[in-house]
């Protein structure tokens, strides 16, 4: 059952400022209720926006008592699920490595046993015609590991592409595969691609209201539907309808009773349906948590063999211990991501000084596979994004030149779209731009209230250059602008996103794994102490620059940011291959 908020004092009105986002867990209560009382009801939040938010509650009972007569509130629920699977992943992990058919697999991704020489199958007929050989050989390589394959993905060079094509092999080989993903958006793109095969049968795990609306077709409970006789559904909502209009105490009761029945033979009907279904899908994906066998998850109708293949996709954006959920379901696994962008968000320094922060993927390509690294890592070459100016500094810096841009994409440019204006052919011919900020006198904010920071002048000569991008005929929905800190993003949405409500504002973090036609970045730090603080994240700033397909604007002080090595290298390749503007054309009279 879905419900929705909005304001009560003024449904005009948008909701005040609250932290909830699609996936929070919230409670119910009356708004007059203390705050010791329970919950009427936990829900699941679907949707979000300024003015409403959307809950989905799993029981039916526990919202028929709601009346419009009533203000409710909602408040959002720390959840210990995460941690107490990732804990019990640990004790699994401690012991299987006592013995069984999983020693050999832990024992080779600690450093303790060597991996198998791989087997010899090269009978492929790949699905995908339009494969690169670099992606063709990945995949026939991991499909010959005895035990792990890795395949290095750097930005843009169709590693998800690669990882579907893997699975599919996989399926016409006759194995069972668990997909997994450190994100709910990951491993949707994932069952999407696949859903397109109609020979392969496919379960998405995990609650519906987390998907995408084009994979809920390939949800456990979706299924469950198509499985199900309806009638027993059909029953709970008459007698909901019944319980609603029904003033007399005692034919209440006995409505609720019945209700009660009702869903506790729906209840057992659908755990008959997965225990029949989960065996038979060629193909389970969930999160790496949503895979935990802890509880009463849908992973319990599976024996703990059933597994021939784990893939893990985005591997170096989970932390080690999530990765060891997925990979103690089979006794193979294929790793995919890239080491060199943003590894997952660790908030206790104390843990990340202990070694949380270091990925499974960065662990065992710096030291269990450092010195074999061609004999379990397959790296792709050819990336599908970017022109070749704005990947060349990336490659050169990170990647030691390896890449190369697909002709397809190695010189498009923004006047190569089709709404461009013709007369604006000047303007959009390039594809980097730095505007210096250095001797503008725009110095970064120093608000003690505020841990991130911020720029308000950057945030002028952003808005002034997406509306000069705007009025070359680019459209709002191919720019994006993206910055490091949180602050500087309100501020930009503040001064833009209601008027063009198609404009991408996001932090670094927020836009890994997306692309724009343009991306502007916001660099913010400007201040006599040369400081850039978390800008010195290598892997931030390779995100933040190969997230742009045509064109690339980098808004900086270069006399603060260059300070840091890596940077200079950066701001030397927009010297050396771009064009280089200052930041006082952007501002106004000041």
């Amino acid at each position: 059952m879905v419900l929705t908020f909005t304001n009560a004092l003024d449904l005009d009105e948008p909701l005040p400022f609250h932290k909830i986002t699609p996936g929070s867990i919230v409670g119910l209560t009356l708004t007059q209720s203390p705050r010791s009382d329970s919950s009427l009801s936990e829900g699941l939040v679907s949707f979000v926006n300024p003015w409403k938010i959307e809950v989905v509650f799993d029981e039916y009972r526990d919202v028929i008592e709601l009346s419009d007569a009533h203000i409710y509130k909602l408040t959002k629920l720390s959840n210990d699920v995460t941690y107490r699977r990732l804990k019990s992943a640990l004790e699994d992990l401690l012991e299987k490595s006592r013995g069984g058919p999983w020693q050999r697999l832990i024992n080779t991704l600690f450093g303790i046993e060597d991996i198998s020489i791989p087997g010899e199958y090269d009978s492929f007929k790949f699905g995908n015609k339009n494969l690169d050989d670099y992606q063709k050989e990945a995949v026939k390589f991991a499909l010959n590991q005895k035990e792990i394959a890795i395949i290095h993905g750097p930005p843009g060079t169709g590693k998800t592409t690669t990882v579907v094509e893997l699975i599919i092999q996989a399926v016409r080989q006759g194995l069972k595969v668990l997909v997994t993903a450190p994100s709910n958006v990951a491993v949707d793109n994932i069952t999407e691609r696949l859903g397109k095969y109609q020979v392969i049968d496919i379960i998405r795990i995990g609650h519906p209201a987390r998907f995408l609306p084009q994979v809920r077709k390939h949800s456990l409970d979706f299924r469950i539907e198509e499985y199900l006789d309806t009638s027993i559904r059909s029953d709970i909502n008459n007698c909901l309808n019944r319980l609603k209009n029904c003033t007399n105490l005692a034919e209440r009761r006995n409505l609720t009773i019945h209700l009660n029945l009702l869903i506790r033979r729906s209840k057992e009907k659908e755990e008959a349906a997965a225990e029949y279904l989960m065996p038979k899908a060629d193909v389970v994906l969930a999160t790496l948590t949503s895979a935990s066998r802890d509880g009463k998850g849908p992973m319990n109708y599976l024996a703990d063999d059933h597994f021939d293949l784990v893939v893990i996709d985005e591997c170096s954006q989970a932390i080690e211990a999530a990765c060891w959920i997925g990979i103690l379901q089979g006794k193979r696994c294929v790793l995919a991501g890239d080491h060199l962008q943003l590894p997952p968000t660790i908030l206790s320094r104390e843990a990340a000084a202990e070694g949380l922060k270091i990925t499974l993927m960065e662990r065992l390509m710096k030291t269990v596979f450092e010195w074999k690294h061609n004999e379990v890592v397959k790296m792709l070459h050819i990336q599908y994004r970017m022109h070749q100016d704005i990947m060349a500094w990336s490659s050169e810096t990170l990647y030691a030149g390896q890449l190369e841009a697909h002709h397809s994409v190695a010189t498009h440019l923004l006047k190569d779209l089709k709404h461009v204006a013709v007369e604006y052919v000047e303007e959009t011919n390039f594809p980097l731009l730095l505007i210096d900020t250095a001797e503008c006198d725009v110095p970064e904010l120093n608000n003690p209230e505020e841990v991130s920071k911020a720029n308000e002048g950057e945030v002028e000569i952003v808005v002034n250059r997406v509306e000069e991008l705007i009025s070359y005929g680019v459209k709002p929905s191919d720019i994006a602008v993206i910055s490091p800190y949180n602050f500087q993003v309100k501020l930009i949405r503040l001064q833009l996103c209601s008027r063009y409500f198609d404009l991408e504002v996001k932090t670094v973090d927020g836009f890994q794994g997306r692309e724009k036609e343009v991306v502007i970045i916001s660099m913010v730090r400007s201040n006599l102490k040369s400081s850039v603080g978390f800008l010195a994240e290598i892997r931030r700033i390779n995100v933040a620059v190969t997230r742009a397909r045509r064109h690339l604007t980098v808004i900086c002080d270069t006399a603060t940011v260059c300070t840091d090595k890596f940077i200079k290298s950066m701001v030397d390749h927009l010297h050396k291959k771009g064009k280089i503007r200052s930041g006082n054309q952007y501002l106004g009279e000041r």
